[in-house]
């Protein structure tokens, strides 16, 4: 490997971000009795106390607004199986985002995607602007794990599965 000096620093950037592999999330809410929903491969994990997750949205979502008028954000972990699920969440679309797709509303507004590995049901904390994203704190209500299951991954700008020896 050889570091490079480059004038395109985005493309690089985008490039070398692209090398971190990550678990994908899908967020959800009924919002006015319309499903919103979008993926997102950016998160991390904050706070035990208060048990807080971190989600970055670019600033340019137009998803993240709508999103963020409802009570609650339902969070789920994408199982392996779960790709054109990702690819949906991620369409152009906002209407069509839930099509086929099967999910289940709570009656807190929050929606989980079936089949996910994970379920947290979450209400915005706090936000912090960070460059050309904003870092989302979210504070988990509840949460439901599966039993069994295999996360989808998303690298190098694709989604993967994570192989066990």
């Amino acid at each position: 490997m050889n570091l490079v000096d480059t004038s395109d620093l985005e493309g690089a950037l985008r490039r070398v971000y692209g090398q971190i592999p990550s678990g994908v999330l899908a967020l959800g809410a009924s919002v006015s009795g319309q499903l919103v929903g979008m993926a997102v491969s950016s998160f991390s994990t904050v706070s035990l106390d208060p048990p807080l997750l971190a989600v970055n949205i670019r600033n340019e979502s137009t998803t993240w607004p709508h999103l963020a008028k409802s009570e609650r954000i339902g969070i789920s972990l994408l199982a392996h199986h779960q790709g054109e699920a990702g690819r949906q969440l991620s369409g152009p679309d906002l209407g069509t985002r839930f099509t086929n797709i099967e999910h289940v509303v709570d009656n807190s507004g929050a929606v989980f995607l079936t089949d996910a590995l994970l379920w947290m049901d979450a209400t915005h904390y706090d936000s912090l602007e960070a460059g050309d994203h904003t870092i989302h704190l979210l504070r988990l209500e509840r949460t439901a794990e599966a039993e069994i299951g295999s996360p989808l991954v998303f690298h190098r700008s694709r989604f993967t599965v994570v192989v066990e020896e």
